[in-house]
């Protein structure tokens, strides 16, 4: 139970009421799909001229290629720290920030809000703090990673703003070195370090990062590092990431991270760290267990039945890795023919990882996930279109097969700028609610 001071009555059935918010709403009692519509605000508009869709998929794609690379990598390493026992001193369901707002309560500690940069809705980034004095990074956050990495002064293919070690007092080095490859074989390398690093009011000291100080080509584009919001099992510096130290100490409202990720490049994306912010989404949260859920756990992975086509399942049960870092949608090959079948005028484009279907019919084309439940998380026909050819009228689809058949749906900012997206570290789970 989370408890704070209340100033009048009203607060307090407002306060009780943000409680009740939080709660799954369980919909397995109803034996057909309960199918979520969403109100559609964003006009089905063209992606801007700096929007580079293949550089969407090339990335989204090395990031595949590099996750396998690195599981592969575990099966030989030893000795890797596994999850410690979760700290129960914080609230046991998601702090709304927004309830608290609205009931007038004293504010409370152990939460940070970061306003998030939406670029052509491929990658959202934000600040970080991090040094003494403190010096501002722009950071992708990214639930498909473990690690801190931020690009160095010295570093001179890397992308600004950088960081200099020189001027903090509070900066050490392990001298033990970092080094970092990717599917497009560009490599960069550093040093395994420590830092104060904050978002608003939440620090950590002495947090285990890896600053870049020689790259093989641009280290990050348009943010100049990243920040790794899954588990320490995965971590290439075999170090908790910085949101796990959080709530190991204690230090925050509620130990989860959530995420609104704006559409058609608009503005108001938001971070909000130890806490939800229900002024972004509408109902209430649903949520869905992690798999494994113990100490093995690598990211954010929950179990799916697969995608629907018109509220059709298409069954195929994967794993679902919500993973705020890549842009799109991938699933194993076969299942992406399957899926495609169900659209008409589909076709698979010449690489075989492309779909493409008319564009006159993207209006009123609905494609959605069933995670463990009977609802359909429909996807913003917006959203589902990753890029258009005015010419032909043919527009690809952001399901996208990732060329591997490993079970595995990774699922990416193109559903979840449609469902705001919880991570709830506390409960080992994941939940989504319909995003303003």
């Amino acid at each position: 139970m989370v408890h704070f001071s209340i100033i009048s009555a009203t607060a307090g059935i407002l306060a009780a009421a943000c409680l009740v918010s939080a709660t799954p709403v369980p919909s397995d009692n109803d034996p057909k799909a309960r199918i979520i519509p969403f109100v559609n605000k964003h006009a089905a508009a063209r992606r801007s001229e700096s929007y580079s869709f293949s550089e969407t998929t090339k990335r989204d794609l090395h990031r595949i290629q590099r996750r396998n690379e690195r599981d592969a990598a575990l099966m030989k390493r030893s000795g890797t720290e596994l999850l410690r026992a979760k700290n129960t001193a914080a609230a046991l369901e998601p702090f709304d920030i927004d309830c608290h707002r609205k009931a007038r309560t004293k504010k409370r500690q152990g939460y940070s809000t970061d306003p998030l940069v939406n670029n052509d809705d491929k990658v959202y980034y934000g600040n970080i703090d991090i040094g003494t004095p403190a010096q501002v990074i722009t950071i992708d956050f990214d639930t498909g990673s473990s690690d801190l990495v931020v690009p160095s002064a010295s570093c001179a293919n890397c992308t600004g703003p950088f960081f200099d070690p020189s001027k903090s007092t509070s900066f050490a080095t392990t001298n033990q070195p970092f080094s970092t490859s990717f599917g497009d074989d560009s490599t960069a390398y550093g040093l395994n370090s420590t830092e104060t690093v904050a978002i608003g009011s939440l620090g950590v000291q002495t947090q285990a990062f890896a600053v870049i100080t020689q790259a093989s080509k641009g280290f990050d584009d348009p943010n100049s590092g990243l920040m790794g919001l899954a588990f320490p099992t995965i971590a290439e510096t075999q170090a908790t990431p910085w949101f796990m130290n959080l709530a190991h100490a204690g230090a925050l409202a509620s130990n989860v991270v959530s995420f609104y990720l704006s559409r058609q490049g608009a503005d108001g994306s938001e971070l909000c760290v130890g806490c939800i912010d229900s002024a972004k989404f509408t109902g209430q949260p649903e949520y869905f267990p992690l798999t494994p859920g113990d100490a093995s756990q690598k990211t954010w992975d929950i179990q799916t039945q697969g995608f629907t086509v018109g509220g059709q399942l298409v069954p195929q049960a994967m794993t679902a890795t919500i993973d705020s870092g890549t842009s799109l949608i991938y699933v194993p090959p076969s299942y992406a023919t399957a899926l495609y079948s169900k659209i008409p005028g589909a076709q698979a484009a010449s690489d075989n990882k492309q779909f493409t279907f008319p564009c006159a019919n993207a209006a009123s084309l609905q494609v959605g996930i069933m995670f463990g439940s009977s609802t359909v998380f429909n996807i913003n026909p917006t959203q589902f279109i990753a890029a258009a050819d005015q010419a032909t009228g043919t527009c690809t689809g952001a399901i996208m097969s990732s060329g591997q058949e490993d079970g595995i749906a990774l699922v990416g900012d193109a559903f979840m700028s449609t469902w705001y997206s919880i991570f709830d570290y506390g409960n080992m789970r994941v939940g989504f609610a319909q995003a303003v």
